[in-house]
């Protein structure tokens, strides 16, 4: 059986595959296979067989890399890194290589949260007690507007405000003090309104209570304690490590990927934009949010976080393509979307999108599976490889 770190070591240019069945049991040679694990044994046999030629067909011709990893029946059953870190150079993309994660970030921000105990921070509490300084244009709001609101978009703010003051450059700071001109579109808890900068405030109430910067108490209470070694926050941790995946934009004029450089922007939202991670690392993650890290994040914790809070749509789920025709009932928990999907209910998930980055992690505890998938691009394709994984999943578990 192929270990992820021999995997890292056989990589070649186009790519590297490493199929693991983890099954535990002992059969002699003489002996039958018990039914449920034969049967579990061809269905990620078949699962493997299709979705890498979707993957081979699909991505690995068409992106400068990127990597992936599949878990089924708690165990990393399927695993890809393919391509470059930086297009122009010769360093492979392996399973410790950190991407930007982008607004994947956010799952992590309900999860620390709920790791806090001296003070602890109750999600159905004020922002307000925690932030006292904090003004909004309906003062009469701040007596209604919790910690679960920010979490779950349900603020009731304009959607995406002042998202696009930040995509230019200005200071977080500066632009919290403006937030007192945002309009309301409802009530908190009223309606679904996605955001970046007032999500942002879960990670000042953080700070705020522990005295501690945001970035100190997610590597401690979450990274250390998962065993998640390469991962970060912020812009200098990303380029102070030597093995990380460059973001790369497509050229239109030329129509091939170029490499560019990070900006600061999003990255001055860390509990909305500003992780860092490899696939080994989200692997880890998407383990922890199965229940199979319970030491750290308890299935009480889990249950809490990602109980669906609010409805939403398909458009603003961006759900819209195609391959998302089987998704129903979609909704926001705390730091995750959920949606049922051809007649499954209990999927998890969250997508990110920054200049020349995505990243994508979707789960079912009831069905014990999931899979990460990070980029050093920026594809519309990318959009796809969710719901092409569930049905690959749903049509050869038949």
């Amino acid at each position: 059986m192929l270990t992820a770190r021999l995997c890292s070591v056989l990589i070649m240019l186009l790519g590297c595959i490493c199929v693991v069945n983890n099954s535990s049991a002992h059969v002699d040679s003489d002996s039958k296979i018990p039914s449920g694990i034969e049967n579990k044994n061809t269905h990620i046999t078949r699962f493997n067989t299709v979705f890498e030629k979707y993957l081979e067909e699909e991505f690995t011709p068409r992106l400068p890399g990127y990597a992936l990893a599949v878990i089924i029946g708690g165990d990393v059953v399927f695993s890809k890194v393919s391509g470059v870190r930086r297009l122009g150079a010769d360093s492979l993309i392996d399973f410790h290589t950190a991407f930007r994660i982008a607004s994947v970030s956010k799952t992590f921000t309900p999860a620390v949260i709920s790791t806090l105990t001296r003070p602890a921070v109750d999600f159905e509490s004020l922002v307000s007690a925690y932030l006292p300084t904090l003004k909004l244009q309906k003062t009469a709001y701040l007596s209604e507007l919790t910690v679960r609101h920010l979490l779950s978009h349900s603020t009731g703010l304009m959607p995406h405000a002042y998202t696009n003051l930040i995509q230019d450059g200005v200071a977080y700071r500066d632009v919290v003090k403006m937030l007192d001109r945002v309009p309301f579109v409802c009530k908190p808890g009223g309606c679904y309104s996605y955001q970046n900068v007032i999500y942002n405030l879960a990670g000042d109430i953080v700070e705020q209570v522990t005295g501690l910067s945001y970035s100190h108490v997610v590597s401690k209470n979450l990274f250390v304690r998962l065993g998640m070694e390469d991962s970060s926050l912020g812009l200098q941790a990303f380029l102070h490590n030597t093995n990380i995946a460059m973001p790369h934009k497509w050229n239109k004029r030329l129509r091939l990927w170029q490499p560019i450089k990070p900006k600061e922007n999003y990255y001055q939202l860390a509990p909305a934009a500003g992780v860092n991670a490899s696939l080994n690392d989200m692997t880890i993650w998407l383990k922890a949010q199965l229940g199979l890290a319970a030491n750290v994040l308890s299935v009480k914790q889990l249950n809490e976080i990602q109980t669906p809070n609010i409805k939403t749509s398909r458009k603003k789920a961006h759900y819209m393509r195609k391959s998302w025709d089987g998704v129903t009932n979609p909704q926001y928990a705390l730091g995750w979307r959920t949606f049922d999907f051809k007649h499954v209910n209990g999927f998890v998930h969250h997508g990110g999108w920054v200049e020349g980055a995505r990243a994508e992690i979707v789960f079912n505890r009831g069905l014990n599976m999931g899979m990460v998938f990070l980029t050093n691009s920026e594809p519309a394709i990318a959009s796809d490889i969710v719901p092409n994984f569930i049905t690959h999943y749903l049509n050869t578990k038949l």
